[in-house]
């Protein structure tokens, strides 16, 4: 099989530990990403928090949060604490900001909003927070962004086009995407923000409109991800796409089925070359969701640096996969990943390129090889008879 220059799949890992709920809320501090708060089954607000190692692909409880159980809050990150605001809980919505502390494993309540309390907002990495819904189910179009050192609250420009709430927001990149109206319909509008001038312009709206829809972005390749949403209060998806700025591009479709409500985030793990993006929880049509997947793109972050081609075979292979080079393997290097970006050998190429897989389970991998500034990226499958 000749090298790929890409890889698109959906992987389920191991669930989230808390309940199947909705409208959680999720950050990222460097390779782990926290989840919690939420709506669970029987229409019980949540307040407990789960940590997941993307390096070690492991769930771990922290500190609930010291405060009601919530459902649509929003987060963001400054890289050493994560941060929650508003939300709604048994008594309306809040405009309480919450900052955690991975060291400590401890929360700190630090200024709310001087505004009227909102929920189904959007946030991001800079602080902003913006749309969302009021007391009474109102939408607004505000953003308000806080200041870290200054632990203090500055209006900003309004987003354009309808109020709205149930928006998608890109994390690092401050986006605005579809999300739905007063009335509830879904809209696929999109607005990017450019602090230095603090003015909102359009970009190329969705395919399709969705409300509660999930968006990440990815800063080392500057796309964006949309995963899932709905399209009215009873029809679900699970459409999947990506864009570079100019336009949307469907990828892979979510595997764990049609949604909205989930929570999604980006990481590398411990290898820059593996871009993942992790997507979980969220209801359907009749249930609600606890599951946690991951859609990786191993190769697309390495740009080609040669034209040459490296092929792997037979495949499938029972165990021995025979690397053909056009060049000879001394000093050469590789690598074999899962599909969920897990390392499971590494070393030496044999000068004959022949790689012994037989330790390894069934199922697909990639193998990346490396020789001076060349990499390549191989799939193979290992197939037991």
């Amino acid at each position: 099989m000749t090298c790929s220059a890409q890889l698109f799949q959906w992987t389920q890992l191991s669930s989230f530990p808390g309940t199947a709920r909705d409208d959680a809320s999720a950050f990222t501090i460097a390779n782990t990403i926290f989840v919690g708060t939420g709506r669970e089954l029987g229409f019980g607000l949540t307040a407990d928090w789960y940590a997941f190692d993307m390096v070690g692909q492991e769930w771990t409880a922290i500190a609930p949060l010291p405060a009601s159980g919530r459902q649509y809050c929003s987060t963001f990150s400054d890289g050493t604490y994560g941060y929650v605001f508003g939300g709604v809980d048994a008594n309306g919505p809040m405009s309480e900001l919450w900052r955690y502390d991975p060291e400590l494993d401890a929360w700190e309540a630090m200024s709310s909003l001087p505004a009227s309390g909102r929920y189904a907002t959007v946030a991001f990495d800079n602080g902003m927070v913006c749309t969302g819904l009021l007391n009474g189910g109102i939408p607004t179009n505000e953003c308000w962004q806080y200041d870290v050192p200054g632990n203090a609250w500055t209006p900003r420009a309004s987003v354009p086009g309808e109020a709205r709430h149930r928006a998608s927001g890109s994390g690092s990149r401050v986006e605005i995407i579809g999300g739905a109206d007063a009335e509830g319909n879904a809209l696929s509008d999109g607005y990017t923000y450019d602090a230095l001038v603090d003015e909102w312009s359009p970009i190329t709206s969705l395919p399709a409109a969705r409300i509660g829809a999930d968006a990440v972005y990815d800063a080392g390749l500057d796309m964006t991800y949309v995963v899932g949403g709905a399209s009215s209060s009873t029809e679900f998806h699970a459409d999947a796409w990506v864009s570079t700025g100019t336009e949307w591009a469907a990828i892979a479709s979510f595997s764990g089925g049609p949604r909205r409500g989930g929570v999604i985030a980006f990481g590398t793990g411990d290898s820059p070359s593996l871009r993942q993006v992790y997507y979980g929880t969220g209801v359907d049509a009749t249930q609600r969701h606890a599951d946690w997947w991951v859609y990786t793109n191993v190769v697309e972050s390495i740009p080609e640096r040669t034209a040459t081609r490296v092929a792997s075979y037979p495949y499938p292979s029972i165990g021995v996969v025979r690397i053909d080079l056009p060049f000879s393997s001394s000093a050469t290097s590789f690598t074999v990943y899962d599909i969920a970006g897990s390392i499971h050998a590494s070393g030496t190429l044999p000068t004959n390129g022949m790689l012994d897989l037989a330790s390894l389970a069934t199922g697909g991998y990639i193998i990346r090889i490396t020789r001076d500034q060349h990499i390549f990226y191989c799939r193979s499958s290992i197939m037991r008879p």
